[in-house]
C-alpha cells in the first residue's frame, strides 16, 4: 500500500471517527429502551439470531441496522424493523448511532467505528459475535499490516475493540485469538457457540440440487479465500483431465468464489467444473462430500459436519508474508498443506486419516457450538432485561 494512499486513508478515518464521536455527544439525550439492535456486516449470524427471536417469546424489541453485504435480510424477515446503512452517508450514520444509543443491547459482527459511541455506557451492552467461527488469518492488532499504520490509527482501532463488553466464542482457541487481536486484558467471553453454526445442527429441508444432479458422483467444493492483491487469479486444485482420469470420473468440482473474485476471474467451466459462486454457502457445505480450501474460514463450518478437508495452499509463503497467518498454521489445519494437484491426489488415498483429523479439528475449534448458540445468547439478554 503506497504511502500517499495510506495517508489519505488515515486522514479520512480520523475525521470519520471525529464525526461519529460528535454525533454521539449531540445525541446525549437518547435513552436506551428494551431493544436489541443488530449491526450487521454479513447475514449468517444475524439470520440465526432473528429466527430464534421469531420462534420464541423475548421481552425486548429487535431492530436491524444492515450494511451492504447484509441488505437482503430485510426481504427474508420483513416483519423485523430495519435500517439500511450506507456507512459513508452522514445522515445514515446519525440514524444508525441513534438506534445504537436507544438500545440496551447492541450485537455486532465486525469492526464498526460507530460502536465507539457505546464505550463506558453503563446501561448499554455491546456484544461482538464476529462473522466467522474460526480464523487462519491474523487480524486486529495482530494484523501484519498494522506496522504501516500510525499511532492515531492504532489508538482508534483499540477504541473500537474496547467498545465490546462481551465477545461470543465457539472455542477457547478463538478466545485466545480474540484476546491477542483485540488487546484484551480480561475474560469477557460468552461461551455460547457461534450463532451461524446453529443451522448445521438442523435437518436439511432444502432441495439437494447438486446431489440430485450428480447422484452417481461425489462432490468436491472448492472455496478459496479472498486475495485482495490478486482479484482475478484463480488456481483450480484439479483440471478436468485429472477429475476424469486421476479421480476416475468419481468426482465433480464445484467452485465457490468471493463475489469480487468472481467478477474478474476466468476459469474453464464444464460438466466437471461448475461455478457455484452465486449459491448459498451453507447449502453447498451440506451437499458436498469433500472441501478444498486454503486460508478461508469455511473449514471451521465444514468441520461441523465431520467431512474431510484438503488444503490447497499453492501460495503459502507469499500469502503469509503479505497477509499474515496465525502461528503454527500448518500444524493446526486438519491435513497437510498441498502446493499442487499431485499432493492433493496423494492425500485422498487415506480418507480415514483425513476423517480423524477433521474430527480432532472440530473438537478444538467448535467446542461450544452445539446448535443452540442463538438461543443461549438471546436468553442471556432476556434475563438481563427482566
Amino acid at each position: 500500500m503506497g504511502k500517499v494512499r495510506l495517508y489519505l486513508m488515515s486522514t479520512f478515518a480520523f475525521f470519520y471517527y471525529l464525526f461519529i464521536q460528535l454525533t454521539g455527544k449531540l445525541l446525549f439525550w437518547v435513552k436506551p429502551k428494551q431493544r436489541v439492535t443488530l449491526l450487521v456486516s454479513f447475514p449468517d449470524n444475524s439470520r440465526e439470531i432473528i429466527k430464534e427471536y421469531i420462534k420464541h417469546q423475548y421481552h425486548f424489541e429487535l431492530r436491524l441496522v444492515l450494511t451492504r453485504h447484509a441488505v437482503n435480510l430485510d426481504k427474508e424477515f420483513p416483519a423485523v424493523p430495519c435500517f439500511k446503512l450506507k456507512e459513508t452517508s452522514p445522515i445514515g450514520l446519525i440514524v444508525a448511532i441513534y438506534y445504537l444509543l436507544s438500545s440496551k443491547t447492541v450485537i455486532t459482527d465486525n469492526y464498526f467505528v460507530a460502536t465507539t459511541v457505546l464505550t463506558n455506557k453503563k446501561n448499554i451492552e455491546c456484544i461482538q459475535v464476529w462473522h466467522a467461527n474460526g480464523a487462519f488469518k491474523k487480524f486486529g492488532l495482530q494484523d501484519i499490516t498494522i506496522k504501516n499504520r500510525n499511532k492515531s490509527d492504532i489508538e482508534r482501532f483499540k477504541k473500537v475493540y474496547n467498545s465490546f463488553n462481551k465477545i461470543v466464542v465457539g472455542s477457547e482457541k478463538m478466545a485466545d485469538i480474540f484476546s491477542k487481536s483485540f488487546g484484551l486484558t480480561h475474560d469477557c467471553f460468552l461461551r455460547f457457540g457461534v450463532p451461524l453454526t446453529d443451522q448445521y445442527f438442523r435437518s436439511l429441508k432444502e432441495n439437494n440440487i447438486y446431489k440430485t444432479r450428480f447422484k452417481n458422483k461425489k462432490i468436491i467444493l472448492y472455496a478459496p479465500t479472498f486475495r485482495d492483491n490478486d482479484f482475478g487469479s484463480v488456481s483450480l486444485p484439479f483440471s478436468e483431465e485429472e477429475l476424469k482420469i486421476d479421480l476416475k470420473g468419481n468426482y465433480v468440482l464445484l467452485v465457490k468464489l468471493h463475489p469480487v473474485m468472481r467478477e474478474r476471474a476466468n476459469f474453464p467451466e464444464s460438466n466437471w467444473i461448475i461455478d457455484v459462486s452465486h449459491e448459498n454457502l451453507p447449502q453447498l457445505i451440506r451437499e458436498s462430500d469433500l472441501l478444498i480450501s486454503d486460508y478461508s474460514s469455511v473449514p471451521f463450518e465444514f468441520a461441523l459436519l465431520a467431512k474431510p478437508i484438503l488444503f490447497y495452499t499453492y501460495d503459502l509463503e507469499a500469502y503469509d508474508e503479505t497477509r499474515g497467518l496465525i502461528d503454527n498454521y500448518t500444524g493446526i489445519i486438519p491435513g497437510v498443506p498441498c502446493s499442487n494437484s499431485k499432493m492433493l491426489l496423494n492425500q485422498l488415498k487415506d480418507m480415514d486419516k483425513l476423517q480423524s483429523e477433521v474430527e480432532r479439528f472440530s473438537r478444538e475449534w467448535n467446542l461450544y457450538s452445539r446448535g443452540n448458540a442463538s438461543k443461549q445468547l438471546l436468553s442471556y439478554i432476556n434475563e438481563k432485561s427482566n
